[in-house]
């Protein structure tokens, strides 16, 4: 499965296009560079981009789930609203929609931060704000509950 690390801010040109830095595009060093990915508005208020296996393993568990009932069906339906997938331009650029782009809040920067499954992509204030919230301290005592010490 691929992994997405690393947290860079990136320019939005005045089309809605974001160049997504080739580091993250790639799987590993001599590795596989992305051309397609599925974008979708994610939690947080941030936008989510998935890798293909990435989407198609999320796609798996949308598949069960949506067979529950009504609730579950609901879910989905909300979980992919205003989703597609983009392809990468020769100059590593993807095309964020206007309904994706004012849901999130996104200017004239974003800020890409790897978050292992999915590259999120944050208007920088909403960024900032939320690693606010997680001081140094909190995030260590977090680290502890949640990875255990080795």
């Amino acid at each position: 499965m691929v992994s997405f690390h690393n947290t860079q801010t990136c320019s939005i040109d005045h089309k809605g296009r974001l160049s997504v830095p080739v580091a993250m595009r790639r799987e590993g060093p001599g590795r596989k560079t992305h051309d397609r990915f599925f974008l979708k508005y994610g939690t947080e208020g941030c936008l989510q981009l998935y890798s293909v296996e990435g989407w198609e393993h999320m796609e798996a568990k949308l598949r069960k789930l949506q067979r529950r009932g009504p609730r579950e069906r609901g879910f989905v339906r909300a979980f992919g609203k205003d989703a597609y997938w983009v392809t990468v331009d020769a100059q590593g650029r993807i095309s964020i929609s206007p309904a994706l782009s004012g849901r999130a809040g996104l200017g004239k920067e974003a800020l890409l931060h790897g978050n292992i499954e999915y590259i999120e992509i944050w208007n920088p204030e909403k960024y900032n704000a939320s690693m606010a919230a997680m001081p140094d301290e909190k995030l260590s005592e977090l680290e502890q509950e949640m990875l255990g010490e080795e």
